[in-house]
């Protein structure tokens, strides 16, 4: 049980609980990616469920636990997408959302939506992505911030659906919006975007354009603008990396890559990015046109990286 052990209903005392939690589960995230952190957000929000139907709440907590109980969810969901559980990040996310809106808060609703969008982004499925994005730009009222965060879904999916010109001039319209800064009204999650991840972006769409040589430099330059703690970050971009270097045939440059990586492996755990770097190599492994030198580093890399990937150790 992760609440207070007292039997009476919950209070406020318990929303800080479980706040305390979503920090914690955030950090774990930051640190080691959602493998083995998904499996214990899944446990503290079933029993946070469990002991909201056994003891109830105090009408005064009802809709801060209601908040705190959808940002809890939300966690959980982004941790089974970075796992690459996707059936039950997608239900997590829609628990999420109907709590947020029980609770009538519009931050978390939003947040929610935004990342649901995101895993739409990374499923390829970029109409899914305008369905969810549209109504909010559409209703307006965010902050410039915000705007830029909705708008690079909107980029994001244009370039998935080969429309380059609206996708970079969406990404200008976005990044205008992000130099404007920060309000008074923008949400604590809205750190979460930054012109880290708009680098980062820029570089995935143009490999999602096929433009994987321009990419490079990009992916490479949010790479070095992560810090060191920012493990599951650094091993995303080491993993699209590689990928780009796979895809514009730089093949010299793939050494530093991978042992970057290898380094990482073992303390990350996020399966997401993995699981289709993976399918890059073996993809490249098994392709004739790819010189035999570069196809046995490709599987020397495939068994080390299926050889680290043992529990992340969260410490």
């Amino acid at each position: 049980m992760i609440l207070s052990a007292e039997l009476g209903p919950l209070d406020e005392d318990d929303v800080l609980d479980v706040r305390q939690h979503v920090q914690h589960l955030v950090a774990l995230d930051i640190r080691h990616g959602g493998d083995r952190a998904s499996a214990l957000a899944l446990r503290t929000l079933k029993a946070a469920r469990q002991d909201l139907r056994r003891r109830g709440v105090r009408k005064s907590a009802r809709r801060d636990l209601e908040a705190a109980l959808a940002e809890l969810a939300e966690v959980t969901a982004w941790l089974l997408c970075d796992a690459n559980r996707h059936p039950m990040s997608l239900r997590g996310n829609r628990f999420a959302l109907n709590l947020a809106r029980s609770a009538g808060d519009r931050s978390m609703e939003l947040f929610v939506l935004h990342n649901m969008s995101l895993q739409a982004t990374y499923l390829r499925r970029p109409e899914r992505t305008l369905d969810l994005v549209r109504p909010i730009l559409d209703r307006g009222g965010l902050t410039p911030r915000l705007t830029a965060m909705f708008q690079l879904r909107v980029a994001r999916a244009h370039a998935q659906m080969g429309l380059k010109s609206d996708a970079f001039k969406t990404l200008d319209l976005a990044k205008g919006l992000l130099s404007e800064g920060t309000r008074d009204r923008d949400p604590g999650w809205a750190w979460w975007v930054s012109e880290r991840g708009f680098t980062h972006a820029t570089g995935a769409m143009l490999g999602s354009l096929g433009e994987w040589r321009p990419a490079l430099s990009h992916i490479q330059s949010a790479l070095s603008a992560a810090p060191p703690e920012a493990r599951r970050d650094r091993f995303l971009y080491l993993c699209i990396l590689l990928h780009a270097q796979l895809e514009s045939r730089a093949w010299t440059d793939m050494d530093s890559t991978t042992g970057e990586l290898l380094s990482l492996e073992g303390t990350v755990g996020s399966s997401r990015p993995r699981s289709r770097l993976l399918a890059t190599l073996d993809q490249f492994g098994r392709d004739g046109r790819t010189p035999r030198s570069v196809r046995d580093s490709i599987d020397d890399i495939r068994q080390a990286i299926k050889r680290t990937n043992a529990p992340s150790r969260l410490r």
